[in-house]
């Protein structure tokens, strides 16, 4: 720790200091305190020092803006809520127009597909083991135990992943969107 003159001094701290005692990054502390206009107190040995009523502020005080970059319909007057609902038609109609957005059954067809195409091989390789690798019917007894557990999580998998968005939630409406 550095030498204190006076009592006063005490309370002024560098950023490093700062940086230090909180845990922080050097870059962060700098740019929370340019960020919140934090007056420098002194300077010591060339380096600007902040007193500490203004650096916990600065450093740990709650954006407001970001609450309020978020849009909250509930909060909108009647004409901005209509306006901003009708900006949030557009944009997903042109996201499915752009292919960003893809239909729910569509996807689920996708899936569907892929997952019968590595079933389809899965169950053709104890066949292939035995054949052409020579292995035992114990060998292939327990590969196929495997793929059959494999097959199973895939279809649990799959089934919970199209019922999560087929089924209504609690307000009875269903999650499925496009």
């Amino acid at each position: 720790m550095s030498n204190v003159s006076g009592i006063g001094d005490a309370y002024y701290w560098s950023v490093f200091k700062i940086a230090e005692a909180f845990g922080l990054h050097r870059d962060t502390v700098k740019k929370r305190l340019l960020a919140a206009n934090t007056p420098v107190a002194a300077t010591v040995r060339g380096n600007p020092v902040y007193a500490l009523q203004h650096v916990g502020p600065a450093l740990f005080s709650v954006k407001h803006e970001a609450a309020d970059s978020v849009h909250d319909p509930s909060r909108m007057e009647p004409k901005e809520r209509k306006d901003w609902y009708q900006s949030e038609n557009e944009r997903i109609k042109l996201e499915k127009e752009q292919r960003k957005l893809i239909p729910v059954d569509e996807v689920v067809i996708v899936y569907s597909s892929m997952r019968k195409a590595v079933v389809q091989v899965l169950e053709t390789i104890p066949d292939v083991l035995e054949r052409d690798c020579a292995l035992t019917p114990q060998a292939v007894g327990v590969v196929q135990q495997a793929i059959d557990d494999l097959r199973y999580t895939l279809q649990e998998k799959s089934y919970e992943a199209c019922a999560a968005e087929l089924i209504p939630d609690e307000e009875g409406e269903s999650l499925q969107e496009e």
